[in-house]
């Protein structure tokens, strides 16, 4: 009898098991996996494409607007590895000590940091402690403020990091050679990494105001194994300081030596 009522129970449970399963519906689809970007980046000498060689406003294949070549005209790089000179200078960056700008602050020869979570992505720069937020699947703000490194705002392609930047100040350099921009400046950053060692950018630049249609460049970095991150900051003493050194101007007050 014992035996028998076992059975019968064994009978049912089998009958109700695929009843409940069914009640637990389709299991849901796993998260999209996506490229890994974290890690200390350095970029390489000819690492930025948009430095041709050829004489600056002379690029044939970079659409200048009259009025972009006109600031082009007037433009003077200085500083090492330039034709100008520290005392004749119109780049801002050493003229005034301003901040570099972006994408510029790519070509400084200082390592940058990638942190990478779920909701953002941070770049870190040695360079005078830069830092940028990228918030991911998020709008622009309506009416961005207009900033030295602008907003940016993310989302994935694939194994690609799309990245849509505006609200630049128009008083910075694209790059060290001087390429100018408007405040309607937009950047997109596609950026990928094509092996375990490098990383890949792709900058589509839209600016109706300096170019007549878009235009791209290419940066790559490649993978720092060590990834310590070093501290170096412009104070108002190193700038007195460059200012005597190389322009032999008395400074006005102190300079902390």
């Amino acid at each position: 009898m014992r035996n028998h009522f076992l059975i019968v129970l064994a009978g049912l449970l089998s009958a109700i098991t695929p009843i409940s399963g069914c009640s637990r519906g389709p299991a849901a689809p796993a998260a999209p996996k996506h490229s890994d970007l974290s890690g200390v980046w350095l970029g390489s000498k000819g690492s930025w494409s948009m430095a041709r060689g050829a004489k600056p406003g002379a690029e044939p294949d970079i659409p200048y607007t009259a009025w972009a070549l006109e600031r082009m005209k007037g433009q003077r790089p200085g500083g090492p590895g330039s034709d100008g000179d520290f005392a004749n200078t119109t780049d801002p960056a050493f003229k005034y000590a301003d901040p570099l700008g972006f994408p510029r602050q790519y070509q400084h020869p200082l390592k940058f940091k990638i942190v990478q979570t779920g909701d953002y992505i941070y770049q870190l720069w040695e360079w005078n402690k830069v830092w940028r937020q990228i918030p991911l699947n998020k709008p622009h703000s309506e009416d961005p403020d207009i900033t030295w490194y602008g907003e940016s705002v993310g989302k994935w392609e694939g194994d690609t990091l799309v990245v849509d930047s505006v609200g630049f100040k128009d008083s910075t350099w694209l790059d060290g050679v001087g390429h100018p921009h408007s405040e309607q400046l937009r950047v997109i950053e596609r950026i990928r990494r094509v092996d375990p060692a490098t990383l890949q950018i792709d900058f589509t630049f839209d600016d109706p105001v300096a170019y007549t249609h878009p235009w791209t460049s290419q940066y790559t970095c490649k993978l720092v194994a060590d990834d310590k991150m070093t501290e170096v900051i412009t104070t108002m003493s190193d700038e007195l300081h460059y200012r005597e050194r190389f322009l032999n101007q008395k400074p006005p007050v102190p300079i902390r030596r």
